[in-house]
C-alpha cells in the first residue's frame, strides 16, 4: 500500500468502515491502496495491531479469495526477522482480512522525502536488513513482489519489511487478468515482471538493487516518470546508483542485472556485505548499532502496514500479561525409592523432582534460521564462506570448528524497548544479520536490546513472541546414570514452565522408556524393556494406574505412535530378520495392520492426520524419512527428506504440514532441522548447540519444539520457540531426562 503522512488522531472511521473484525476492535483506519483498507486494532490481549481488511469487489473474486488465503497461510511461516510479523487471518462479513503485528516507524519512502538520502550508517543497516528479511521470505518460498521504499519500514528497532506474501493473490484475481493490468510499482520492478516472464525471488533482489540506490541517492535508479517510461528504463536503460560505498556498489549493479539468473541470491548480499571483501571491524562498526532517526518515535507516533499516523488513538486495556513472578517453591522432599541419583523423591505418585526454576540460555551471537547450509566453500559470487575475525565480538572460543562441523550458533536475546518512547537515539543490537551469514550462512535479523532490559523468558513482547506453553510434557526420567548401556528409565511428566518433574509410573526392576501421550492426553504409551531381544507397548492412564501390555512383537527400544482418533499405535514391529511398520487396535491388540512391506530397516514411526511417518535405509543405506498412507497400506510412500547423510525422528507439527527431525551429518552431531510434511519445501536449521541435539517434539499449540539435549548418557531437555530460536533448558537441574513428548 502506498504510504501516506498525516498528523494528528487519524482518520475517524467511515459509517461503512467496520467497528470490529474476527476477534479484533477497530480503533482508527490508517490509510487504504490497491487491496483495501489498513486500519489500526487492538486484539483480545490488548496487543496493537494492523488489520488489513480486502475491498469488497475482491472479497468476491474466488480467485483472489483463494490466493489470498494460501499467501497469507505461507506469511505466518515467515520468521519475523527484519518483517512484520503475520499474526492471524480470516474472514469477517464476507471480507477476507489479515493481521500483522504493529509497527512504529516511518516508511524509507517517507523518510527519504523529508530528510534526503540516508547517512552511510543507516544506508548499510537497511541494504543488511531488508537482505536479511528477503531471505526469512524466500525461504519460507515466498516472493515478495511488491518491494519498495513504502514497504521497508524505519522502526526502533530497524529496519523491517512489510507487505510480504500478498501481491500474488492480486497478479492471479480473475477481474485483473482478464485485464492484462500488471500489479506492481513502477520503478521497482523487474525487467521479467514487466515482460510478464517467470517471476522468481530474482525479482525481489533487482527491486532490493533499486532500493538501496534510493536510499543513496534519494531517487530511483531508473529516473522518474509514467508506467511506458520507467518500463523502458528498466528493459533497456542503465540504472544510475551514484557512488555507493564497497561492497554496496558491486553488489547493487549486480542485483540490477537484467537476466535474472546472473543476480545474487538475497544469501549472497548477506554474505558478501558482512563478510567478503571489507574490513569485518569497519562492517560491524556500521551495523552492531542502528541510531534511529529522530522523527521516528515521538510520543504516540504510530505506522502501521504501510501507512504514516501520528497520535493514533492508544489500546484500552492492561499490556499483555508475562509470566507469573517469582520462582516456583522447592520441590517437597520425602523419603523411599525411586531415588533420582541418590536423592530421595517424595514418595507416591505423582513425586516431585527437581527445584530449579528454568534457564535462559542467552550466551553468544543469535542463531542462523532458514534456508538450510550454505554449501562448502560457496560464499557470495562463488567466494569462501565469510568468516570471523579472530578476536572479534562474534568469535566462540567454546564452539569447536574444522572440517566436518557445521558453523555454530548462539541464541538471539528477547527484543526489548517499547515503541513511542523517547526520540530517536534508541540504539539496536543488528548481530543478527551478521552473525547469521559470518556463523551459518542462513539469516536471522536484527533485534533490539539493551544488555540491563532484558526481558524474562517466555514474556509476550510487543512483537507477540510466542509465551511458554504451560502443557506438561511426558518424558523418561533416568533414575540413576548408565544409559544406553544400561537403563533405568521411568515414566514421568515435567511441567516446562517451573521445570518441576513428577514420576508418573515408576519400578525399579523395569526399563520404560519413550513416552507417548494420547491425543486426548487421557493415556501414555510406552516402551518397555526388558531384556536385548523383549521390547513391549505398555499403555496406562496419564495418572500411571491401569499399565497394561497391548504386544511384545516389539522390535528394537523404538517410539510409537497413536492414531489420531486415540484406538491403534503405529510400532516397529518384528518381521522375520527385519522390521516393519505395524499398526495395532489398543482395544484389540492381536487385530494389526502393517504398513510397510520392504526390506530396509526402519524405525521412529510418527502420525499425523491420515500420514504415519518413518525413518528408513530405503534410499542408498541412508537413514532417510519417508511418509506413508495408513488407509492404503503399502502405497502413498512420499520421501520427506533429501539429503547425503543419516535423518531420524521425524515428528509432525500440530496441523500435519511441517515436520521437525534430527539431522546427523556426523557420527557426533545432531541437529534439529524443520521441513515441509510433503517434502516439497527447503528444510531450516533451528538448533545449533555443540553438544547433540535429538527427539523433537512439538508444543500443542505448535509454536514451540522441546529436545533432549547432551551426551547420550547426560541428556537434559531444552524448549525452542520456532519463531525466533530462544531457547531455554526446561528440565531441573539435577538428574537426567530424555525421550520428551509434547503434544
Amino acid at each position: 500500500m502506498e504510504s501516506q503522512r498525516r498528523t494528528g488522531t487519524g482518520r475517524p472511521l467511515r459509517p461503512d468502515d467496520p467497528e470490529r473484525v474476527g476477534s479484533y476492535t477497530i480503533l482508527g483506519r490508517i490509510g487504504e491502496g490497491g487491496m483495501g483498507a489498513v486500519y489500526l486494532g487492538r486484539g483480545p490481549d490488548g496487543r496493537q495491531v494492523a488489520i488489513k481488511v480486502v475491498r469488497p469487489e475482491l472479497a468476491h473474486d474466488p480467485g483472489f479469495v483463494a490466493r489470498f488465503r494460501e499467501e497469507v497461510t505461507n506469511a505466518q511461516r515467515v520468521a519475523s526477522f527484519c518483517t512484520a510479523q503475520v499474526l492471524d487471518h480470516g474472514e469477517s462479513a464476507d471480507r477476507a482480512y489479515m493481521v500483522t503485528e504493529y509497527i512504529d516507524g516511518v516508511s524509507l519512502k517517507d523518510y527519504v522525502k523529508e530528510h534526503g538520502e540516508l547517512s552511510p550508517g543507516m544506508l548499510q543497516g537497511v541494504a543488511v536488513g531488508v537482505a536479511a528479511a528477503l531471505v526469512a521470505i524466500h525461504a519460507a518460498g515466498l516472493i515478495h513482489r511488491d518491494l519498495k521504499p513504502a514497504n521497508v519500514m524505519l522502526s526502533y528497532s530497524g529496519p523491517r519489511v512489510i507487505d510480504f506474501g500478498i501481491a500474488r493473490a492480486l497478479d492471479v484475481a480473475s477481474g485483473l487478468t482478464m485485464t492484462g493490468q500488471l500489479v506492481g510499482s513502477p520503478g521497482w520492478m523487474a525487467p521479467e515482471r514487466i515482460l510478464q516472464q517467470q517471476v522468481t525471488t530474482a525479482a525481489d533482489i533487482f527491486s532490493w538493487g533499486c532500493l538501496v540506490a534510493f536510499a543513496q541517492n534519494g531517487i530511483n535508479p531508473f529516473g522518474t516518470g509514467d508506467f511506458s517510461v520507467m518500463s523502458a528504463r528498466l528493459l533497456h536503460g542503465d540504472p544510475q546508483v551514484g557512488e555507493l560505498p564497497s561492497p554496496l556498489d558491486r553488489l547493487v549493479r549486480a542485483a540490477l542485472d537484467k537476466e535474472p539468473r546472473n543476480r545474487p541470491t538475497a544469501r549472497d548480499l548477506l554474505l558478501t556485505m558482512v563478510g567478503g571483501e571489507s574490513s569485518e571491524a569497519a562492517v560491524l562498526g556500521t551495523l552492531t548499532a542502528w541510531q534511529s532517526p529522530v522523527p521516528l518515535a515521538p510520543r504516540g507516533a504510530t505506522r502501521v502496514m504501510g501507512e504514516s499516523t501520528r497520535e493514533a488513538p492508544s489500546p484500552a486495556g492492561p499490556p499483555p500479561a508475562g509470566p507469573p513472578a517469582g520462582s516456583p517453591p522447592d520441590a517437597a522432599r520425602g523419603s523411599g525409592p525411586p531415588t533420582a541419583y541418590g536423592t530421595p523423591l517424595e514418595s507416591g505418585p505423582p513425586t516431585a523432582y527437581g527445584d530449579r526454576p528454568p534457564t535462559s540460555h542467552d550466551a553468544g551471537p543469535p542463531t542462523a534460521y532458514g534456508g538450510g547450509p550454505v554449501p562448502r566453500g560457496a560464499g557470495a559470487f562463488g567466494s569462501a564462506p565469510a568468516t570471523v575475525a579472530a578476536g572479534s565480538p562474534l568469535e566462540s572460543p567454546t564452539r569447536p570448528s574444522g572440517p566436518g562441523t557445521r558453523p555454530p550458533t548462539g541464541r538471539p536475546p528477547e527484543p526489548s524497548g517499547r515503541p513511542g518512547q523517547g526520540r530517536g537515539g534508541r540504539r539496536a543490537v543488528l548481530a543478527g544479520a551478521v552473525v547469521v551469514v559470518l556463523a551459518a550462512g542462513a539469516v536471522t535479523g536484527w533485534l533490539a536490546f539493551r544488555p540491563d532490559d532484558k526481558k524474562p523468558s517466555g514474556t509476550t513482547t510487543a512483537a507477540g513472541p510466542a509465551p511458554l506453553p504451560d502443557d506438561p510434557l511426558v518424558v523418561r526420567i533416568d533414575r540413576q546414570p548408565g544409559w544406553p548401556d544400561k537403563c533405568y528409565g521411568s515414566i514421568g511428566k515435567l511441567v516446562p514452565t517451573t521445570a518441576k518433574a513428577s514420576y508418573v509410573l515408576a519400578r525399579n526392576d523395569t526399563c520404560d522408556i519413550l513416552p507417548r501421550w494420547s491425543p486426548d492426553r487421557k493415556k501414555i504409551a510406552f516402551t518397555r524393556s526388558t531384556g536385548l531381544a523383549v521390547n513391549e507397548l505398555w499403555v496406562m492412564n496419564a495418572d500411571g494406574s491401569g499399565a497394561a501390555m497391548v504386544t511384545n512383537q516389539m522390535s528394537g527400544r523404538s517410539r510409537v505412535a497413536w492414531s489420531p482418533d486415540g484406538k491403534k499405535i503405529a510400532f516397529v514391529a518384528k518381521a522375520g530378520t527385519g522390521r516393519q511398520i505395524d499398526v495395532v487396535d489398543v482395544a484389540a491388540p492381536h487385530s494389526t495392520l502393517r504398513l510397510t512391506t520392504d526390506d530396509a530397516f526402519k524405525d521412529d514411526p510418527a502420525w499425523c492426520g491420515s500420514r504415519v511417518a518413518f525413518w528408513s535405509r530405503r534410499t542408498g543405506g541412508l537413514q532417510t524419512i519417508f511418509t506413508v498412507d495408513a488407509a492404503t497400506p503399502g502405497k502413498g510412500r512420499v520421501q520427506v527428506t533429501h539429503v547425503d547423510h543419516d535423518v531420524n525422528d521425524p515428528s509432525f507439527s500440530p496441523d500435519c504440514k511441517q515436520m521437525a527431525y534430527t539431522d546427523q551429518p556426523t557420527k557426533d552431531t545432531r541437529h534439529i532441522w524443520i521441513t515441509t510434511a510433503d517434502g516439497k519445501g527447503t528444510a531450516r536449521q533451528l538448533t545449533s548447540d555443540s553438544t547433540r541435539d535429538m527427539d523433537a517434539t512439538w508444543s500443542p499449540d505448535g509454536t514451540w519444539i522441546a529436545v533432549a539435549r547432551g551426551a547420550t548418557a547426560l541428556p537434559s531437555i531444552w524448549a525452542i520457540r520456532v519463531s525466533d530460536r530462544h531457547e531455554q533448558r526446561i528440565s531441573p537441574s539435577q538428574g537426567n531426562m530424555a525421550h520428551p513428548d509434547w503434544s
